[in-house]
């Protein structure tokens, strides 16, 4: 499922998308007509959707079939205009970028990620990662979200989804956790997880990248990730590393005593830091965790 629906929180007219996204129309009096949604598959458009029609295979019917399951228009690639497509709906020509694509999602949702401390981590041990940090979170008595191959989770509910996440799936999971009452997410970034893209207009709190268990093993920059999939770093975005003391803290209070497992807990609480998290609050947390285990 690839929607932006069971959240939005924004509506965007036909003539907004023309004058943000430089899109063209046939019809230049549809202007006030609003679309509530985005879908980017035909199974998942809704009453009020603009449907995202994939680039390649467009069959004839195609502004049909999304104005019979509620579409009110149907963004199509520039190369089809002209080509005879026709509806009672309006119908947008143009070609979106992958940041475009995540603009208009966020727009949409309403800009989730600026409602919710963001926390990116990728690399080899990007999955382990993000579930150390969400796991301390959690113990800090922070709701949280996670986004992860195979494990995305709002507070305790296990979500659904298809794997790997595009932008729109992002923005509508990141609605979700809002409204959920989450108070941070966790997104563990790797090929298994995202697409390219998927994260554009996401803004990142703390990001960092995991080691993996082969020091020797090559591994893309953090830079590089964040470019591969367009998460977007500002000037309040912190770049969390291990330190000597976030690797003595969970030394002490890691009970696997295991060298990679006290590595995923240092970062986590290098991270949290960098959040602004106070030491003492930590250690009381990594005790209580500890006296429990």
């Amino acid at each position: 499922m690839s929607a932006l629906s069971e959240a939005s929180t924004e509506h965007l007219t036909i003539a907004d998308l023309r004058e943000r996204y430089g899109l063209m129309t046939d019809n230049r009096s549809c202007g006030k007509v609003t679309v509530t949604s985005l879908a980017n598959d035909m199974d998942s458009v809704s009453p009020g959707a603009l449907y995202i029609a994939p680039a390649m295979g467009l069959n004839a019917d195609v502004v049909l079939q999304a104005e019979r399951r509620g579409a009110y228009a149907v963004l199509l690639p520039s190369s089809a205009q002209g080509q005879g497509f026709a509806g009672n709906i309006p119908i947008l020509y143009g070609d979106l970028t992958d940041a475009e694509h995540g603009q208009m999602a966020a727009d949409i949702a309403g800009h989730p990620s600026n409602a919710i401390a963001v926390f990116l981590v990728t690399g080899e041990q990007a999955s382990k990662q993000a579930s150390n940090i969400a796991g301390l979170l959690h113990v800090l008595g922070n709701p949280v979200g996670q986004i992860g191959f195979r494990h995305s989770v709002s507070l305790e509910r296990h979500l659904v989804e298809e794997y790997p996440l595009n932008a729109l799936d992002i923005q509508r999971m990141l609605s979700v956790f809002v409204e959920d009452g989450a108070s941070a997410v966790v997104i563990g970034a790797d090929d298994q997880t995202l697409l390219p893209g998927a994260l554009s207009s996401v803004v990142v709190d703390v990001c960092a990248l995991s080691e993996p268990d082969d020091a020797a093993a090559s591994r893309p920059s953090l830079k590089e990730t964040m470019e591969r999939y367009g998460a977007v770093l500002r000037e309040r975005t912190h770049v969390a590393h291990r330190t000597a003391e976030t690797d003595d803290m969970a030394a002490h209070y890691d009970g696997a005593n295991d060298e990679s497992s006290n590595r995923r807990l240092s970062l986590a609480i290098a991270m949290v830091m960098k959040a602004g998290v106070r030491k003492g609050n930590i250690r009381s947390a990594l005790r209580v965790t500890k006296e429990m285990g």
